[in-house]
C-alpha cells in the first residue's frame, strides 16, 4: 500500500466511525415526549439522501475511474491529488447522508426509524467506496 492509499484510507475510517459517533449520540440524547410534525422535513432530508447517494456512485466512476482501469497512476505526484481529492469527494457525500439521518432523528425526537435507515445506508456506501489498492490497476 503507498502512502497515499494510506491517508485515503485514514480519512475513510475516521469518517465510518463518525457514523457510529452519530448513532452513539441518538442513542444517548434524552428528548421531551410530544409528537413533532417533521413529515415535510423528512421528506427532504429523504430526498437529498437519495440525491447524494447516486452522486458518490456517478463521481466515484467520474473521478477514479481512471486510477480504476490503470489509466491513471497513483506514481504520477499530479495524479495522486486528484486520487486524494476524489475520495474525499465520494467519502463526504456517502457520510453526509449519516448527517442528515442524524438531524433527522434530532428532528423526530431520536425515533430509531427516522434516523437508522439513513445511517446503515450510509455505512452501506462507505464499505461500498472503501479504497482497497486491489480496486486500482497499475497504470501500463
Amino acid at each position: 500500500m503507498k502512502p497515499v492509499q494510506l491517508t485515503v484510507f485514514i480519512i475513510w475510517g475516521a469518517l465510518c466511525a463518525s457514523l457510529l459517533v452519530y448513532a452513539g449520540m441518538l442513542n444517548a440524547m434524552t428528548f421531551a415526549p410530544g409528537k413533532a410534525d417533521t413529515s415535510s422535513l423528512g421528506n427532504i432530508i429523504a430526498l437529498a439522501a437519495g440525491s447524494g447517494a447516486a452522486l458518490s456512485l456517478v463521481l466515484r466512476k467520474l473521478l477514479l475511474g481512471g486510477f480504476a482501469t490503470g489509466k491513471l497512476s497513483l506514481d504520477d505526484p499530479t495524479h495522486r491529488g486528484r486520487f486524494v481529492a476524489g475520495n474525499v469527494v465520494v467519502f463526504a457525500l456517502s457520510e453526509g447522508i449519516g448527517a442528515l439521518g442524524f438531524v433527522n432523528g434530532v428532528s423526530s425526537s431520536g425515533r430509531i426509524e427516522a434516523w437508522l435507515p439513513y445511517l446503515a445506508l450510509a455505512f452501506v456506501l462507505m464499505l461500498l467506496h472503501i479504497p482497497l489498492p486491489s480496486r486500482f490497476k497499475p497504470a501500463s
